[in-house]
């Protein structure tokens, strides 16, 4: 072993999982006295893990802004891995102890629950004793729940152009397209045009903004020089057909356009304008499944076919 792989060693034998927990901790409370406050350990004994995880990478990890600290590159760089490792970590205890009735906690959208889901999650339930527990949500919500760690899965609608979160693994599952539907007898229904000017002549529910749907909409309209007419905003698309029923406008929903939900309505197609998104199945990069996880992975993106 020559002296740079003796270095190395050295460096790893310093290191332990509790400095890296309270690494992570600092990064993402913001400071020392937080980190101590949420990890019951004093601030000396926080500050003095991240002095020795300073030593043993050799670089500054934070650097004092007034009364608060800051965290450098480094720390950014270095707090994506050791996020992706302490997950890959704290997942092996799940999947050693191998429990048959482990829950799986699952986010998704109401109407994705009940056009898609409900069919593949009663077959899983059939082969496996795990219980379930299903919770609505948004993709800002899915996220926010996988991240809290009170989530294992997740569905949603795929990120835009830099919108995915660097600390979230994301698995194409299916397919979906962009529609706008209204009452049959709505004008836009028999408006001869499909293109984005027709559509901004009408009232129009969406989701809210900053949701992946909303944003791919928000964009098309911004390109096109067009303003859309909002009169209603909701956070989820069973709610948008909710409104959409009793007569509030046009709604722009992505999703199958076959779908039980908008079956009494009409429908036009906006993969023209809009194109076509994928929904994606998420967890927390380096987290481990189990195998009644993997299971159920594979279910969900068998909706494809």
């Amino acid at each position: 072993m020559d002296d740079s792989e003796v270095r190395k060693v050295d460096r790893l034998s310093d290191l332990n999982i509790a400095q890296l927990r309270t690494f992570r901790q600092v990064m993402q409370e913001g400071g020392y006295a937080a980190a101590a406050k949420v990890s019951h350990l004093s601030v000396p004994s926080v500050w003095q893990h991240i002095q020795s995880m300073e030593k043993s990478y050799g670089v500054q990890l934070f650097e004092r802004v007034g009364r608060q600290v800051a965290p450098t590159d480094a720390a950014k760089r270095l707090y994506e891995q050791v996020d992706r490792i302490l997950v890959q970590l704290e997942s092996t205890f799940e999947l050693v102890s191998a429990q048959s009735d482990q829950t799986i906690r699952m986010v998704t959208g109401v109407r994705m629950m009940l056009e898609d889901l409900a069919s593949p999650l009663a077959a899983f339930h059939r082969c496996h004793p795990n219980r379930l527990v299903v919770r609505h949500g948004n993709n800002r919500r899915a996220e926010e729940l996988l991240l809290a760690d009170e989530a294992d899965l997740a569905m949603s609608l795929e990120p835009g152009l830099n919108q995915a979160s660097a600390h979230l693994h994301y698995e194409p599952a299916y397919t979906v397209e962009f529609f706008a539907v209204a009452q049959q007898s709505h004008p836009y229904m028999a408006a001869e045009s499909d293109e984005l000017s027709e559509l901004a002549k009408h009232e129009l529910v969406v989701t809210l903004a900053g949701t992946h749907g909303r944003d791919a909409l928000d964009r098309a309209f911004h390109n096109a020089n067009l303003t859309a007419n909002i009169v209603a905003e909701t956070d989820n698309s069973a709610f948008t057909i909710a409104c959409v029923a009793e007569g509030m406008g046009v709604g722009i929903l992505a999703g199958r356009r076959e779908g039980t939900l908008c079956r009494k309505l009409g429908s036009r197609s906006l993969s023209k304008q809009l194109g076509q998104r994928r929904i994606v199945l998420m967890w927390r990069k380096g987290r481990l499944l189990t195998e009644p996880m993997l299971d159920l992975v594979n279910r969900l993106k068998s909706l494809e076919q």
